[in-house]
């Protein structure tokens, strides 16, 4: 997984180094809305809420808005009620406070959203989240099963930093000596997405969000191992993998294999995997009616 590993290598550095960032000033306009919902104590996300019904959480990736889930939103709205999230510092969105951040961000925004949860009323609602919100998802599926129905995990890995171990690659202080003029937002976003129009939308959302937020999850993100705790999902869980995030120097037949040997410790009762072949990380942006499909039809399985 080559290129994977360095694509990820790239923007650990460059988003733990692009804290000078200047915010866009044209933003894209937000989607229509039914209510907002009540901001948490601790300021960990903003919430849109649209439709009514059942409870399904959307929470987007790293220096992603909850925008990324617009496609989604319009499939589902006349039946579900969308709690569309963007997590703080990302994408216009105040970052929190290092100094309260505790155990780490992702620790303090499982918490969050449980407490969310908790004063919103919702009914063991369904989680799907797309890369660092697919971390989430997977995390509260094997932490908190007695709080969610189910979970959704769109392009995440429960231990990233494995990839760069099972490479074996070492290009550490090479980089360092090149921080902001080596990374080509562009060029990043053409590495996880196809569409022309989603990569201007992933890179203004870079330049929206914290660097230093940013390059801090990460960082996180690349210590964490939730292999171990997998074993203990007891909800429904989907996994859908995008087979061209390793292309062209890794088949489709091997990203898969990754992905599979990530999450093997999920009770295979309860876990299951769908994967889009021909799909980049941004899987609602090369592949959004296949998306679609997949999402809705776990969440029939859940109201049947």
């Amino acid at each position: 997984m080559t290129q994977l590993n360095s694509t990820l290598r790239t923007l650990v550095l460059a988003l733990g180094l692009s804290s000078t960032l200047v915010s866009l000033n044209s933003v894209a306009a937000q989607a229509e809305v039914t209510a907002p919902a009540p901001q948490q104590a601790c300021a960990c996300f903003d919430v849109t809420v649209v439709g009514q019904g059942p409870a399904v959480l959307l929470i987007p990736g790293v220096a992603s808005s909850g925008e990324v889930w617009q496609s989604t939103v319009d499939a589902l709205k006349a039946d579900y009620q969308l709690h569309i999230f963007t997590l703080a510092g990302f994408a216009g969105v105040k970052p929190l406070p290092m100094q309260s951040w505790g155990e780490g961000y992702l620790a303090t925004q499982q918490q969050a959203i449980l407490r969310y949860i908790s004063e919103q009323q919702l009914n063991k609602p369904v989680v799907i989240g797309h890369s660092l919100g697919g971390y989430l998802a997977l995390a509260l599926a094997a932490n908190a099963p007695e709080q969610i129905g189910a979970a959704i995990n769109v392009d995440g890995l429960p231990a990233l930093g494995a990839l760069f171990a099972a490479s074996g690659s070492s290009q550490s202080s090479g980089n360092n000596s090149q921080p902001q003029s080596g990374f080509d937002p562009m060029a990043m976003a053409k590495s996880m997405a196809s569409d022309e129009n989603w990569q201007q939308r992933i890179v203004a959302d870079m330049y929206r969000s914290d660097g230093m937020t940013s390059g801090r999850v990460m960082g996180e993100l690349m210590r964490a191992d939730l292999r171990p705790k997998l074993s203990n999902i007891r909800v429904p869980v989907l996994t859908l993998g995008a087979l061209q995030h390793g292309a062209p120097y890794t088949t489709p037949e091997q990203v898969q294999a990754g992905y599979e040997s990530q999450l093997a410790n999920a009770p295979t009762q309860y876990h299951s995997f769908a994967f889009a072949r021909d799909a980049k990380h941004f899987i609602m942006a090369d592949a959004p009616d296949w998306l679609n499909q997949q999402i809705q039809q776990f969440l029939a399985k859940q109201q049947g």
